[in-house]
């Protein structure tokens, strides 16, 4: 199966009937794609924001109103994600999507704002539409922690505070993202290591598996050194589950993907299904980058059996979790609905 690359996103041109999927954030790459298109005109017909209750951080909503303004849409519909109860979240933006969907030729999914839990569930109730998609996603400037920052807090745990998120709150479980196949058989647990092992750690508690297996984020050369950070916050797991989780001859996971290439991840997935996916429950926690979470959505459709389940990060860094923008890019991916069946079958 050949699936898109991720590309520079392209300036649009007006003339179709394009609907914008974004969030509310805090980070200026929450503002990426909207500004990036600035000055081309009324190049959207509708936009649909997803609007957090009980945000993490103060969301900078009237920059992206006024930033959609300039793209052709005065009055975007809104609807609320609460944050704490995030459970009736697939109903309402199944019920939003079959309404708007109807009217338009492509769709925006900005993904650079939302959670892994929403970027799974929008593309879920995405399956359908037989128009193009297109999945937005800006890259930070710089992203929390640095370098000097991970370094210190090895000495002093007060710099864990400048991690991206800390702890957990509760697992989170989508009826579009479950699976109850296999079930009764040893379960392998996948998860994607980044700052906050805790997410992992949760999930361990709560289901005992056969067998844990990781898959380290590779970040784009100038961020390389987190490759490795991300593999330490880990390594106790690692050790304990060491028969699974292999290492190179330069002490990192064999088990890596792209933190920005989904393809990588949906080809490390596909290893791990084929090596034990027939024996064996596989549950996916996501937990890894955002790019990463996209490439989980597509192995979930290529593997039905699959299981999905997103632990929630009790709270996040709010101050510098990242900020300024490098680059925008984009996947694109017409006639959506007939890829996805490709996919499937």
């Amino acid at each position: 199966m050949i699936f898109p690359p991720v590309t520079t996103a392209l300036k649009l041109q007006q003339g179709i009937k394009r609907l914008f999927v974004g969030t509310y954030g805090f980070e200026d790459r929450s503002l990426g794609w909207t500004n990036y298109q600035s000055g081309q005109g009324a190049i959207l017909c509708a936009a649909l924001l997803l609007r957090y209750k009980h945000p993490k951080g103060k969301n900078r909503i009237a920059e992206l109103k006024k930033s959609l303004a300039n793209l052709g849409i005065s009055q975007p519909q809104e609807v609320y994600y609460d944050l704490r109860f995030p459970y009736n979240i697939e109903n309402i933006i199944d019920k939003k999507f079959k309404t708007l969907l109807a009217e338009v030729e492509e769709v925006v999914l900005d993904i650079s704002a939302m959670t892994k839990l929403l970027i799974l569930v929008c593309l879920c109730k995405l399956i359908d539409f037989t128009g193009t998609v297109r999945i937005a996603y800006t890259e930070a400037g710089n992203y929390s922690p640095t370098q000097e920052e991970y370094e210190k807090s090895k000495k002093d745990a007060g710099f864990i505070a400048k991690f991206p998120s800390r702890g957990f709150e509760s697992i989170v479980r989508m009826k579009c993202l479950s699976s109850i196949r296999m079930q009764g058989q040893p379960v392998s647990l996948l998860a994607f290591t980044s700052f906050n092992e805790q997410l992992v750690r949760h999930m361990l508690g709560t289901m005992n598996p056969h067998r844990l297996i990781f898959i380290n984020g590779r970040p784009p050369d100038y961020n390389i050194w987190r490759e490795r950070a991300t593999q330490e916050i880990h390594n106790k797991l690692v050790e304990e589950y060491c028969v699974d989780n292999p290492i190179d001859e330069n002490g990192l996971l064999r088990c890596a993907a792209s933190t920005l290439d989904y393809r990588e991840t949906i080809e490390r997935i596909d290893e791990i299904y084929n090596q034990h996916g027939n024996y064996e429950r596989i549950i996916c926690a996501a937990t890894g980058s955002k790019m990463q979470t996209v490439g989980l959505f597509f192995s979930k459709i290529a593997h039905p059996d699959i299981h999905v389940e997103y632990p929630t990060p009790d709270s996040y860094y709010v101050k510098a979790m990242s900020n300024e923008v490098k680059k925008v890019h984009e996947v694109v991916i017409p006639t959506f609905s007939e890829f996805v069946k490709s996919i499937y079958e």
